[in-house]
């Protein structure tokens, strides 16, 4: 098994113009410098909505109305009061590790990243939650009457039904249900309602309709899977190594191989409708109807650098961007 595969999303920084390292547990370590927020039209219908240094990275990014939050290195906290148009900095958190992953709803905020850090933001400052664990926490979910899903290394999967007081970590026989002695790595989680679906290494998918208090696997493989997104009526599409991706037309129950993108490694995708859009190394793809069809797209440094995450807002429908030298990118997709 290959370094990329036991932590793509661990860490993925271009070390030289030629490629990119992946390393599983390697810390990241970013000098933080952040410049003023700035917008400028880049060519090819693409528009730059921040930028950063050459050391700066961002995460993920998400969206509530026209709030937009997006997350990175040394505790970055970049805040958009206009669906993503501009961007500032904002209030971080106490830390001087990685931001991971991200997720708003109204008032509640939550942050995750390096050494089992979680924060949720209270009023007008992040307060650190005790998680239980030092792994890396890679991603966050909210669901309704306080539910917040975490997930991480090594099988990490954090469960709090009170908005983050308190944690459980579900158990799962890794062994048993991978016929192996690893504990997968999970990249992924979306939460709808009461149903929660995370993804992670092997192609693994899991869902469970009870808040997490039992668990069903819904998908293996081969390749890792390093997001996922729906559209809230039931479709969805997940993306990760060479190009892999799969649909779903049931919440996640099930699961079919879609056209291999290529060998790039996709980090992120978001759907909206049948529109999806997915980035990562060196390369990003569009599709109009739920991923049955992609068309490459070649614009600004997407064939050059990386991106991690996409989201976007409901009031503009485009693709945003995040990822190395702390980029938003806003796609005319």
């Amino acid at each position: 098994m290959t370094e990329w595969e036991r932590g793509a999303r661990f860490v993925a920084l271009p070390l030289s113009p030629g490629g990119i390292k992946v390393k599983r547990r390697l810390a990241l370590l970013l000098l933080f410098l952040t410049l003023p927020a700035f917008a400028y039209a880049a060519p090819n219908g693409s528009s730059l909505r921040h930028k950063g240094t050459a050391h700066d990275a961002l995460f993920d990014i998400a969206f509530d109305g026209s709030f937009g939050i997006a997350v990175g290195s040394g505790g970055t906290v970049l805040t958009s009061e206009d669906s993503g148009l501009t961007w500032m900095q904002d209030t971080r958190p106490d830390t001087p590790l990685a931001l991971l992953g991200v997720a708003v709803d109204g008032p509640r905020r939550f942050a995750v990243g390096q050494s089992g850090r979680i924060f949720r933001f209270e009023s007008s400052s992040w307060r650190v939650l005790e998680s239980g664990t030092e792994e890396r926490l890679l991603q966050v979910g909210l669901g309704p009457n306080g539910l917040v899903v975490v997930v991480g290394g090594f099988g990490t999967i954090l469960v709090s039904n009170d908005d983050g007081a308190t944690w459980t970590a579900p158990r799962i026989d890794w062994s048993a249900l991978l016929n192996d002695f690893l504990e997968p790595h999970l990249y992924a989680v979306h939460v709808s309602g009461n149903a929660i679906l995370v993804a992670g290494e092997f192609g693994l998918i899991l869902r469970s309709d009870d808040r997490g208090a039992t668990w069903s696997v819904t998908h293996r493989g081969e390749e890792s899977i390093f997001d996922v997104a729906f559209n809230g009526r039931g479709d969805g599409v997940a993306v990760g190594q060479n190009g892999m991706a799969l649909a779903t037309q049931d919440g996640g129950r099930t699961w079919r191989r879609l056209q291999t993108l290529s060998g790039t490694n996709l980090l992120g995708v978001w759907m909206s409708g049948q529109h999806v859009f997915t980035a990562g190394i060196r390369g990003a793809y569009a599709s109009q109807d739920g991923g049955r069809h992609w068309t490459p797209v070649k614009r600004s440094d997407i064939e050059t650098g990386w991106y991690q995450a996409v989201g976007a807002s409901a009031a503009r429908g485009k693709p945003v961007l995040v990822g190395h030298r702390g980029r938003i990118l806003e796609m005319d997709e």
